[in-house]
C-alpha cells in the first residue's frame, strides 16, 4: 500500500501532535507543513526536515498531496478546510468543524460538491473510558438512559495565557463541543432543544470577553435529558489543566466516569498533579494515546475507504448544539434545534 502524502496546516500547540503522528505513522508521509507564523515554520523545518509554507494556497498549488490535516485555532478552521476542498483533498480538521452553523453547512456543501470527505477530530470518542461507556449503553441489560450529567472545565491559564484567541471562542466551543459530541455518540440520536444559563464578568475583567461558565440542559430524541457544565475559571493550582466527569442514570444501571483521576499521581513541593496518562504520552520522540489515535485512524480510513468515527455531519450537529446553547444563555429562553435539509 502506498504511503498517504499528508500536509499539516497549523503547527502550533496541537499541531505538534499532528506532525508527530504522521512522522511516526508507517502508512503516512509528511510532505509539507503550513503555518502563517514564519518563526514556527522555521522551527518545524529544522526539526522535521520537511518543506514549509506560510500560505496554504501556495502549498496546495506546489505540493503533491493526498490529504490535509488542519490544526489551526478554533475560530480559523473554515478557510483552510475550504481551500483543501477546492483542491480536491480529503480533510481532517480539529474540533470544532466551525464556530457557526452557517460555516459548517458551507463546508459540507463544498465537500459534497467536490466529492471529498471531512473527518472531525473529536478525540474523546477514542478514549478507552468513553468506549467502555458506549459498550455498556449498548447492552440490552443496561436499559433506557434516563438522565445524564457531564462536566468539562479548564483552568484560567487556558483562556488567559494558552490561547491568544480565547475572546473569539468560549468554554462552549473549546470544551463544550467535546461534551455534546460525546453525548450524541452515547445516545445514538439528536438533541431537540436546549436551555442554558451562563456567567460573564470574571474573564472580562481580565481582558478576555467571553463566558466564564455555561450550564446547558439538553433534551434528546430518546427522552433522555442531560446537564452539561463547562467553564474556563478553574484555579490554576488545580491538579491538571482540565477537570471532567460523567454520570448516566439508566433504567437498570448507573454509569460513572471520573476523567480527572486516571490512576497516576505526581507530588512536588507545590502541588499534586494527576496526568491523563491515556491522552497523549511521549516516549523516545513518539507520541501515543487517544489524542493521537484519531490521526492514525484518519490515515487508515482514507487508505481503506472506511467510514470515519466522527465526520462533518457530527461536526455540524455539535455546532448546532453549541450555537443553541449560546443563544439560550443570551436570551434566557428554550431554543429548539433547527436543521436544514442536506444530502448525505
Amino acid at each position: 500500500m502506498e504511503k498517504l502524502k499528508v500536509a499539516v496546516v497549523g503547527a502550533g500547540i496541537y499541531g505538534q501532535n499532528h506532525l508527530n503522528a504522521y512522522t511516526w505513522n508507517p502508512n503516512a508521509d509528511l510532505v509539507a507543513v503550513c503555518d502563517r507564523n514564519p518563526e514556527i515554520t522555521k522551527r518545524v523545518e529544522e526539526e522535521y526536515h520537511v518543506k514549509t509554507y506560510n500560505d496554504i494556497e501556495v502549498m496546495l498549488e506546489k505540493e503533491e498531496i493526498d490529504v490535509v490535516s488542519i490544526a489551526t485555532p478554533d475560530p480559523f478552521h473554515k478557510e483552510p478546510v475550504l481551500a483543501a476542498i477546492r483542491y480536491g483533498k480529503d480533510v481532517l480538521v480539529e474540533k470544532p468543524l466551525a464556530t457557526t452553523s452557517q460555516d459548517a453547512y458551507e463546508i459540507i456543501e463544498a465537500a459534497n460538491t467536490a466529492g471529498v470527505r471531512v473527518m472531525v477530530d473529536y478525540h474523546k470518542r477514542w478514549d478507552p473510558a468513553s468506549i467502555a461507556v458506549k459498550n455498556k449503553l449498548n447492552e440490552a441489560t443496561t436499559g433506557k438512559p434516563v438522565r445524564g450529567y457531564m462536566r468539562m472545565d479548564n483552568i484560567y491559564d487556558v483562556a488567559l495565557n494558552w490561547l491568544n484567541w480565547s475572546s473569539k471562542s468560549s468554554p462552549v466551543h473549546f470544551v463544550g463541543t467535546h461534551c455534546y459530541d460525546l453525548i450524541r455518540w452515547y445516545m445514538g440520536c439528536e438533541v431537540t432543544e436546549v436551555y442554558a444559563v451562563g456567567h460573564k464578568g470574571i474573564l472580562q475583567s481580565k481582558g478576555v470577553d467571553t463566558y466564564d461558565s455555561i450550564t446547558a440542559n439538553l433534551t434528546f430524541e430518546n427522552g433522555c435529558t442531560w446537564t452539561v457544565e463547562n467553564a474556563w475559571i478553574l484555579p490554576n493550582g488545580f491538579a491538571k489543566a482540565d477537570d471532567g466527569c460523567t454520570e448516566i442514570l439508566c433504567e437498570n444501571e448507573m454509569i460513572r466516569v471520573d476523567s480527572q483521576k486516571r490512576g497516576v499521581e505526581f507530588f512536588d513541593e507545590n502541588k499534586l498533579s494527576t496526568p491523563n496518562v491515556c491522552f497523549i504520552q511521549n516516549y523516545q520522540g513518539r507520541s501515543m494515546g487517544f489524542g493521537i489515535d484519531p490521526l492514525n485512524d484518519f490515515v487508515n480510513c482514507i487508505q481503506k475507504d472506511l467510514p470515519f468515527m466522527a465526520d462533518m455531519y457530527d461536526g455540524l450537529e455539535a455546532e448546532l448544539i453549541a450555537e443553541a446553547v449560546h443563544k439560550s444563555a443570551d436570551i434566557h429562553q428554550i431554543v429548539k434545534i433547527e436543521r436544514k435539509n442536506i444530502k448525505k
